[in-house]
């Protein structure tokens, strides 16, 4: 239908209605058209319109902003987005089987229709996915924000939560229709044909027609009316026009005009009991309100941090059940409130692992950092292995030299093997977690996802690119390194007949010529590696550095405070988090102040030895070049032995120093990134005691105002279910008046009648009123207790918080401290080799295993720095949550803070005044009493008045 038809159609029901009201007789005549009633959309139009009203009515009453888009209606881009009509839905594509019993049941032939809207083979939308942000690739690209935002679009949990809120508001429309002025009518006509037998026709036959009102009222014209007081108004019309068709031609008509008003006393009466129902649905879709603002926000945490959701919207309200039976709210305990839900971490003393959206960039960056650790141990085995060339160049003194640095380079093989199984298992485990998560955001699992977000790009402590020279670089010496065993194949051992001990021999030939020219080629790309790395990693690193040296007066303030509040908590009993005797180098921060130096002066060292590769890579081509177009001078066995010396030290082993030697320089480079970046990430400012953040989320949190009105809903059910414990004494008063004669219209005072009465029941049943008043008052006190536990649980959650916030500060530091160690013993390591290789000395016994150890601990502590910086931010976004202050934009992104201390979260709070919004002043943190020194923390309470107690009269 054209939306001019529905317009006109339901202009016409809505004319229909007036007519009905003015003149109740009318509707014989427009009987036709009251028939076929509204248009379903005519309906549902209705009720939507009604429903957003009242929603935003709470929302005003509430004074919230950027509650977002509260419609039921998926958008166009949705998964959930319906293309067909709303109100004549296709037949979804049936099982075979089960659809014969729609066709034919026990033999009786089904509803012949069912398909006359059509049939669809789609649940989803059809072409939602054409709306995704999908690259050139048809990659989905997901940051933290595209995250939400898709999330928002195409969950079918967030979706729910907007329906239960809309079916909330339709409960609060049902409540309060229920006190409007509702009429009744419609019309009636009969046909009646009696034989000549029957009973007063005189042997005679007859026919009569019958035409006069109908409708499911109270009376075949009606209007009622519920008051608060408990009264119920009746006003109706019955009225019938016989006329008979044969037989006696007579003409009858009977009109009544009454009314009936029924006044309850005491059972039944006071607008306590009478308008319970409204006041609840009014109530509760005010707290739902409120619920689905916190539901937005959690929701939020949910998709970025893992965090689960609460303050779920729950329905209570008159469109099911009857009485207060429908009213899921009552009568079952605290309304689903618990002390706050859970912050998504772990109050021990470990590191929880983030969930959601960080949860993935965590594990990105921890695969990222175990990739790092299989590039150092290949570049470790590719450095044994060159040792080994080394010794098998020479006959060294130890006999057991050889065999033993072979047996360190199988175990850098293991290692490496290992380090290499376990990538791959989290590779696998981190692509399940991308499934699940597309899930998470109502996305099917098919869909080509990858991950980009520059939050933890802090967190990449050595730039991917210098990764990649080195890992270049280590495949360049790898690949030398096989040339130059091949080398080696050439040599043979003789005995020298002058001294009659073994030496070596190299005979020149047209295939080492070969080789020696690959080797060259394979040496090739070291200059375009040198010039890149000049060029653009060494100002990458400098300016690491630089950002070192700006972050240094945010460190050294942030480092006061840690040592100022590690003393003042080591002063307090039962402190909020129990700390040892930290080493006091983690407050130096002179150490910290003097690294920036440190760094660049190491910085141009390197530099000035990269400089002059240039001329060692062009020496080492030419040599080569040299050696493989001729033979060098000298015959027979010295000249032999003596290009056995030449191939030995002007090319393997001048290969294998040079690629060495840069392979360390570039691992200083590195190693000079990472101090640089672990020291200059910081942490966000969280600066707040137990008692202002239980202040704060007490004047902010809105769930907790949810929990002072449901304890007062509980208490109000009370004096609900105490009034049935009274009499049935109800005042009625009644009236009619009828026609006088044949004319239905002809009404008059004489026929009239009034009635006025008194109803008494004495209460002599009342067991069951008994016992569920009792229930109430039981669980009434449930209620309180609920309500106290309830604010025990944010206290607890709030200090669980807090102290991991703390906790998180000291671990970060000391996180920090095992980074700088761990690549200490890299770079000892380092020295360690290169004075041996000095000495003309193999690696030592344990070389490999060194190596091995300290690579493992920079991983983890890589891993256990990022992890806690992540489970720090994780922790200070659900605090914001917590205390009431978390802001989302219209979009529902969430807007950072920045520092949490009382001046900047402190401030911000409303108040509710009989359900209207007033100002107040900021809360002022210097009115309350500071701790004294020594006192014990949990003794920390709010202020309250004293309670008031009025004594009965």
């Amino acid at each position: 239908m054209s939306l001019s038809g529905l317009n006109r159609k339901q202009s016409r029901c809505r004319k229909l209605r007036r007519s009905l009201v003015q003149w109740p007789l009318l509707v014989v005549a427009v009987v036709s058209v009251g028939a076929t009633g509204c248009h379903r959309a005519y309906y549902r139009e209705q009720a939507d319109a009604e429903a957003y009203a009242l929603i935003d009515e709470k929302v005003w009453h509430s004074r919230q902003e950027n509650v977002g888009n509260l419609n039921i209606e998926p958008a166009r881009e949705s998964r959930m987005f319906d293309p067909f009509d709303p109100d004549r839905q296709p037949m979804p594509i049936d099982d075979p089987v089960s659809h014969q019993y729609m066709d034919s049941v026990d033999g009786r032939r089904g509803y012949p229709l069912w398909d006359a809207n059509g049939k669809t083979n789609a649940a989803e939308s059809p072409d939602w996915w054409q709306y995704l942000p999908l690259d050139e690739n048809g990659v989905l690209v997901l940051d933290s924000d595209t995250a939400v935002r898709l999330a928002l679009l195409h969950s079918p949990d967030y979706q729910r939560q907007l329906e239960q809120l809309y079916l909330s508001a339709l409960d609060v429309s049902s409540e309060r229709f229920r006190f409007d002025t509702q009429f009744f009518g419609g019309a009636q006509t009969f046909y009646t044909a009696d034989g000549p037998d029957r009973n007063g026709l005189n042997g005679d036959s007859s026919s009569a027609l019958l035409v006069g009102p109908y409708s499911t009222g109270q009376r075949p014209l009606a209007m009622q009316r519920s008051f608060a007081t408990g009264a119920d108004l009746v006003v109706g019309l019955a009225n019938s026009i016989v006329w008979e068709m044969s037989g006696p031609s007579t003409q009858s008509a009977n009109t009544v005009l009454d009314f009936a008003l029924v006044q309850p006393l005491l059972r039944g009466a006071g607008r306590d009991r009478v308008m319970e129902r409204l006041t609840l649905s009014e109530r509760r879709l005010l707290a739902n309100v409120r619920a689905i603002e916190r539901y937005r926000r959690s929701f939020y945490l949910s998709i970025t941090t893992g965090r689960s959701t609460e303050s779920t919207v729950q329905r209570s309200g008159g469109v099911f059940g009857v009485g207060l039976g429908g009213f899921s709210g009552l009568g079952g305990g605290f309304a689903g409130l618990s002390g706050g839900g859970t912050a998504g971490f772990s109050t021990g003393g470990g590191v929880a692992q983030a969930g959601g959206f960080m949860g993935l960039l965590q594990d990105q960056l921890q695969i990222e950092n175990q990739e790092e650790n299989v590039a150092r141990l290949s570049e470790n085995l590719v450095l044994l292995q060159d040792t080994l060339v080394e010794l098998l160049t020479t006959i060294p003194a130890d006999a057991e030299a050889i065999p033993r640095q072979r047996l360190q380079v199988a175990q850098a093989q293991q290692a490496l093997i290992s380090a290499q199984t376990q990538l791959l298992t989290r590779r696998a485990a981190y692509q399940s977690s991308i499934d699940s998560f597309l899930g998470d955001l109502g996305l099917p699992p098919y869909i080509c996802t990858r991950i980009e977000d520059p939050s933890l790009k802090q967190f990449e402590l050595i730039d991917r690119e210098v990764r990649m020279r080195r890992e270049e670089l280590t495949e360049l010496r790898s690949t030398a390194g096989q040339t130059n065993i091949a080398l080696l194949e050439f040599a043979d051992q003789v005995i020298d007949p002058a001294t009659g001990t073994p030496i070596r021999s190299v005979r020149w030939s047209p295939e080492l010529a070969e080789e020696l020219l690959q080797l060259r080629g394979k040496l090739g790309p070291l200059n375009r590696f040198l010039d890149e790395l000049v060029q653009q990693d060494l100002p990458r690193i400098a300016k690491d550095i630089d950002q070192l040296e700006e972050a240094l007066p945010a460190r050294r303030e942030h480092v006061e405070r840690l040592e100022k509040q590690f003393e003042q908590q080591r002063e307090v009993i039962c402190a909020l988090l129990g700390l040892p005797n930290l080493d006091a180098s983690l407050f130096d921060f002179d150490r910290i102040a003097a690294l920036s130096g440190e760094l660049r002066e190491q910085y141009s060292i390197l530099s000035g030895r990269l400089e002059k590769y240039d001329a060692r890579i062009n020496q080492l081509e030419a040599r080569l070049g040299e050696l493989a177009e001729k033979p060098p001078e000298g015959q027979g066995l010295e000249g032999e032995n003596e290009f056995a010396r030449v191939m030995r030290d002007d090319v393997v082993l001048a290969s294998q120093d040079l690629l060495s030697e840069l392979s360390d320089d570039v691992l200083s480079l590195q190693l000079i990134q990472a101090r640089a970046r672990t020291e200059s990430v910081q942490l966000p400012e969280v600066d707040l005691t137990p008692r202002e953040a239980l202040e704060i989320a007490r004047r902010n949190r809105r769930d907790w105002a949810n929990a002072r009105a449901s304890l007062v809903d509980s208490w109000r059910l009370i004096e609900f279910n105490a009034d049935d414990l009274e009499s049935n004494l109800d005042i009625t008063f009644s009236g009619d008046v009828l026609n006088a004669s044949d004319n239905p219209l002809d009404l008059q005072s004489s026929t009239g009648r009034l009635r006025v009465g008194l109803q008494w029941d004495a209460p002599l049943t009342r067991l069951q009123e008994r016992n569920t008043y009792r229930q109430s008052l039981i669980e009434f006190n449930q209620a309180r207790r609920s309500y106290y536990q309830y604010e025990d649980g944010i206290w607890q959650l709030l200090r669980g918080q807090l102290r991991q916030l703390q906790s998180n500060q000291y671990n970060f530091e000391l996180s920090r401290q095992a980074v700088r160690i761990a690549a200490d013993q890299i770079g000892l390591n380092e020295d360690i080799r290169q004075l041996r290789e000095a000495r003309g000395l193999a690696s030592g016994p344990t070389a490999a295993r060194d190596t091995i150890s300290a690579l493992n601990d920079l991983l983890n502590a890589q891993n256990s720095l990022l992890n806690v910086w992540v489970n720090y931010e994780v922790v200070r976004r659900s605090l914001d949550l917590d205390l009431g202050t978390m802001e989302l934009t219209g979009e529902g992104l969430w807007i950072d803070p920045g520092v949490m201390n009382r001046n900047t979260v402190g401030g911000q709070y409303y108040i509710e005044d009989e359900g209207m919004i007033i100002d107040a002043d900021p809360i002022n943190f210097d009115e309350e009493l500071e701790l004294e020194s020594g006192m014990i923390e949990s003794v920390e309470r709010i202020d309250l008045p004293a309670p008031v107690l009025q004594p009965l009269e």
